[in-house]
């Protein structure tokens, strides 16, 4: 979303960290039909941890770092007196394009919704870093309580805007202190939810509903506590994403050679992200009609493609300077063939 020449590290490392996510989510709808629990602990835990570490943590990150990436853009282009409205509004549509056609596989998918919301934002751009900040605020709380999580994109878009007018990104060495004390505080809240949510869950997990089989009395009542977990999870989730973007950013400084792979993931994460979808979708389809699947292999083929992935994209940006896609969609963006090499 910059320019190559002028990237922030940090962002690229945070969009790997949401790409490294948001597999493990999407699978519960690639896969839904066919993902069952075992009978083990282990899946049982699997299935729970999903819910509370996972589910609407990532997706809030990687909504907040569009936000993010659209000021950015639009910021430089207009240092570069480069029609920036007229650039960013082409970019949108090309986006909304791309998401409808990725909604063919993934009917989940967040880059229409991110395109539709960046257009009506894009107001919000000239407005006063305050006013934006406490909008974005706001609105997270009032989201997540209510659980409205197609709408939460739009306020964490905001915030991210008001993150890049303060330029939190650009000067987020000069304020370690304070990121650390985010980090901790954070970090008790996390772990004290994680302890509450964690004995609210139903022992024998969620077993869905499935055509043909009639659940117990026992799974039917494990179901609507595990609905009462999730809905609470969902809620809290803003403070986990908190803890996740304030420790990253951190530790980022001390291992940052370590965190190359996250950064090279999220420098192609437009490419990964639709990646995931076709390689998730695409093993779906070759499955046998029948064959059922534990919460552990579940995660095994999503950590595996997230492997592949980072490898692909090293082993890509040594040779070009952006993804496939991010190339394709700077092209359509400018309006004229880019240099890749």
């Amino acid at each position: 979303m910059q320019s190559n020449l002028n990237r922030i590290d940090l962002l690229d490392i945070l969009r790997g960290f949401a790409l490294v996510g948001l597999p493990f989510v999407n699978i519960l709808m690639f896969w839904g039909d066919r993902m069952n629990l075992s009978g083990t602990e282990l899946d049982i835990w699997i299935q729970r941890g999903l819910y509370l570490f996972v589910e609407g943590r990532f997706y809030a990150i990687f909504s907040f770092l569009f936000g993010v990436g659209f000021w950015i853009f639009l910021s430089r282009a207009e240092a570069k007196n480069d029609r920036p409205y007229r650039l960013f509004i082409r970019r949108m549509i090309i986006l909304l394009v791309a998401g409808l056609l990725h909604q063919i596989i993934n009917p989940g998918e967040a880059l229409a919704i991110y395109a539709v919301f960046g257009l009506f934002v894009l107001i919000f751009y000239k407005a006063p870093k305050q006013f934006n900040l406490i909008v974005g605020v706001v609105g997270i709380i009032i989201g997540s309580i209510f659980g409205a999580k197609i709408l939460l994109p739009l306020p964490l878009i905001i915030l991210g805007i008001a993150f890049g007018q303060y330029r939190v990104f650009e000067t987020y060495k000069a304020h370690k202190k304070m990121w650390a004390i985010i980090a901790v505080v954070s970090l008790l809240a996390t772990a004290v939810l994680s302890i509450l949510l964690w004995n609210i869950a139903p022992n024998i997990g969620f077993h869905p509903y499935r055509e043909g089989y009639e659940l117990t009395n026992i799974q039917f009542e494990a179901n609507q506590s595990f609905f009462y977990f999730a809905d609470l999870a969902m809620i809290v989730a803003p403070v986990f994403s908190v803890f996740y973007i304030s420790t990253l950013v951190i530790i980022e400084p001390l291992i940052k050679r370590m965190l190359l792979p996250l950064n090279h993931l999220g420098r192609m994460a437009l490419t990964n992200y639709i990646g995931q979808s076709v390689i998730l979708y695409a093993l779906n389809v070759f499955m046998p009609a029948q064959m059922m699947t534990s919460y552990l292999m579940a995660v095994i083929s999503c950590a595996a493609v997230i492997i592949v992935q980072a490898i692909a994209s090293s082993l890509w940006l040594k040779v070009f300077k952006y993804g496939p896609l991010e190339w394709l969609w700077r092209c359509g963006t400018y309006g004229k063939w880019l240099k890749i090499k």
